[in-house]
C-alpha cells in the first residue's frame, strides 16, 4: 500500500500517490480505459481521486462517478474532489466563483459522480470579478451543507490565497487547506519560490499536477521528436501544447536534460517517468503527487515510483540538481540577510510500514 500524510495542516490523510482523470474525446474505449485506469489505481493504494467539472464536459466526473462504483472499497476510505470555475454547458452564470455558480455547479457535479458529496472542492481557477467574500462564504455554505467537508484553490496567487484564509478567519469560515499547482523538473517556480508563503506562514498542503510535464519527462520524447501516433503529432491540442514546449525551453539544453535524467534513472533501476514523479514527492511541501494514465501501463509505471521515493537520498537529490540546473532564485532573509535555502528535501515523514 502506499503510505498517506496529512493534506496541509487539516486532519484528512492522502495518499502520497493520487491519480486525476481528464478525458480527450466521446470514444467509447478511451471511457473503458479510463475506468480500467481508476481501478488500477486503486488497486495500487491510491485512496485520493481528483476530477473537475470542464474535463470533457462533464464526462470528466460521470466517469469518475461509474468507476468508484466499481471499486470494491468503502466509501469513507477514499478522498474524492472535484474543481470548480467553468460549468460544462454554456450560460452566463454557468463560470467563475459566483455564489450562484458555486452551489449549482456542485450539485451537478455531485450528480454526475454520482456521489453524496466530496472530500475537497478546489477553485479551479481565481476569478477577479467575484469579490472573494462571497467566494469565501460560498464555499463555506457548500461545506456547512455536507457537499463536501473541505475546500482549496488552484494555480492561486499567494496573496489572494492568504486574503481568502483573513477573510475566513474574521468571519469565522471554513478556510480553505490546499492548493493545487503544476509541479514537475521542469517547472518549478510557482511550487518552491512563489507559493512558499503559504507553506511557512500557514502550512497550506498541494496537490500538485503534471508531474511528468505533460509527458515530457517520460522518456518517450528525450529526442524531442513527436512519433507518429502521439497526441503530440496526430492532436491540434498536442500540436500547439508541443509547440509551446520547444518555445519555452532551449531545445539543446532540454534534450541533454532528459538524457542525463535517463541516465540517472537507469542508474537507480527505474523508468525516467517514475523518477520524475518521485522527484516531486520528495519535495516537503508536496501533500500528495497527482498523476494521469490514457493506457493502463502508465498507472503500473507510476506507482512503482513510491519505490524511488523510498530510496532518495541527498546524493540523489544533488546529482538531479546539477542536470536541472534550475533552481528558483532563493528569498533573501532580512533577519539574517542570508539567502534562505531553496525549499525541496527529502520527506521524513512518510510511514512505509
Amino acid at each position: 500500500m502506499l503510505p498517506h500524510r496529512y493534506l496541509g495542516n487539516s486532519g484528512l490523510k492522502v495518499s502520497v500517490l493520487s491519480y486525476g482523470n481528464w478525458l480527450t474525446s466521446d470514444d467509447p474505449e478511451e471511457e473503458k480505459v479510463a475506468i480500467e485506469c481508476i481501478k488500477a489505481a486503486h488497486a495500487g493504494g491510491v485512496t485520493f481521486f481528483d476530477t473537475a467539472e470542464i474535463y470533457a464536459f462533464g464526462r470528466g466526473e460521470s466517469v469518475m462517478g461509474k468507476a468508484l462504483k466499481e471499486l470494491d472499497a468503502d466509501r469513507r476510505d477514499l478522498v474524492v474532489s472535484t474543481k470548480l470555475w467553468r460549468c460544462p454547458k454554456d450560460g452566463v452564470n454557468n463560470t467563475f466563483l459566483s455564489r450562484k455558480h458555486l452551489v449549482e455547479g456542485m450539485k451537478n457535479s455531485l450528480e454526475r459522480l454520482d456521489q453524496e458529496y466530496v472530500d475537497i472542492v478546489f477553485a479551479h481557477r481565481p476569478d477577479f470579478d467575484t469579490p472573494l467574500e462571497e467566494t469565501c462564504r460560498a464555499f463555506d455554505y457548500l461545506i456547512e451543507e455536507g457537499l463536501a467537508f473541505y475546500w482549496g484553490t488552484s494555480e492561486w496567487a499567494p496573496d489572494r490565497v492568504a486574503k481568502a484564509i483573513e477573510i475566513c478567519e474574521r468571519l469565522d469560515l471554513h478556510k480553505p487547506i490546499a492548493e493545487q499547482c503544476q509541479y514537475n523538473m521542469l517547472r518549478r517556480e510557482n511550487h518552491e519560490k512563489t507559493l512558499r508563503p503559504l507553506y511557512e506562514n500557514y502550512k497550506y498542503g498541494t496537490t500538485i499536477w503534471s508531474p511528468i510535464c505533460g509527458g515530457l519527462l517520460s522518456g518517450k520524447y528525450n529526442d524531442l521528436e513527436t512519433p507518429k501516433g502521439s497526441r503530440y503529432a496526430e492532436n491540434a491540442m498536442g500540436k500547439n501544447i508541443w509547440a509551446r514546449f520547444m518555445k519555452e525551453f532551449d531545445p539543446d539544453e532540454l534534450k541533454t536534460k532528459l538524457k542525463s535524467l535517463e541516465e540517472i534513472a537507469g542508474e537507480l533501476g527505474c523508468t525516467q517517468a517514475q523518477l520524475a514523479v518521485a522527484w516531486t514527492a520528495a519535495n516537503k511541501d508536496t501533500s500528495t503527487t497527482i498523476f494521469g494514465a490514457t493506457k493502463l501501463s502508465q498507472v503500473e509505471d507510476n506507482l512503482k515510483a513510491v519505490e524511488v521515493i523510498k530510496k532518495w537520498t541527498p546524493e540523489i537529490e544533488e546529482k538531479i540538481e546539477k542536470v536541472l540546473d534550475n533552481t528558483p532564485a532563493t528569498v533573501m532573509d532580512f533577519q539574517t540577510f542570508a539567502p534562505k535555502k531553496p525549499r525541496r528535501g527529502l520527506r521524513v515523514d512518510y510511514d512505509f510500514e
